[in-house]
C-alpha cells in the first residue's frame, strides 16, 4: 500500500489542476436558507448527481428530502445537475449550530472539460434554518 499511496500524491497535483481557473471550493456557493440546502455551480460546469451526499456531523438528526431530478448525463453516462440544485432540509433535535457536511464533485465541461475528487465541505448552520419539517 505505500506504492499506492505515493502514487496518489504524487498524481494529486495533476487531479486537482482545473480547467481555465475553476475552483471546486470556491466557484461552488453552498448556503441553506428557509430550510433549503442550495449548491451553485457556474456555467460550463456541472454536479454529479450520485457524489451527492448531506449528513450531519453535529448531535441531532439530520433529513435531506428528495434530490431534484437530474437534467442530463455526462459523457460517462453518470445523471448530472447544471445551475442551482435545491434539497430540503428537516432536522431534530440539533445543536447549534448544526454542521452538516456537503460531499459533490463537480466537473468542467467542453473539450477540455474535467471532473474533480470528490470535495467534503462542512458548513455551520444555525439550528434554527432547519425546520422539523421540510418545507
Amino acid at each position: 500500500m505505500p506504492g499506492l499511496r505515493f502514487m496518489l500524491m504524487a498524481l494529486a497535483p495533476l487531479l486537482l489542476q482545473a480547467g481555465p481557473g475553476f475552483d471546486p471550493l470556491k466557484d461552488v456557493p453552498i448556503s441553506v436558507a428557509g430550510g433549503v440546502l442550495s449548491l451553485t455551480v457556474p456555467p460550463g460546469a456541472h454536479l454529479k448527481a450520485r457524489a451527492f451526499r448531506v449528513t450531519l456531523a453535529s448531535k441531532g438528526t439530520l433529513r435531506p428530502g428528495a434530490l431534484p431530478p437530474p437534467q442530463g448525463q455526462d459523457e460517462a453516462g453518470d445523471p448530472i445537475w447544471r445551475g442551482t440544485v435545491r434539497v430540503a432540509l428537516e432536522g431534530r433535535d440539533l445543536e447549534d449550530p448544526a454542521r452538516l457536511v456537503i460531499t459533490y464533485q463537480p466537473c468542467t465541461e467542453g473539450p477540455d472539460g474535467m471532473c474533480f475528487l470528490p470535495v467534503r465541505r462542512t458548513l455551520a448552520v444555525p439550528a434554527a434554518e432547519i425546520p422539523a419539517e421540510a418545507r
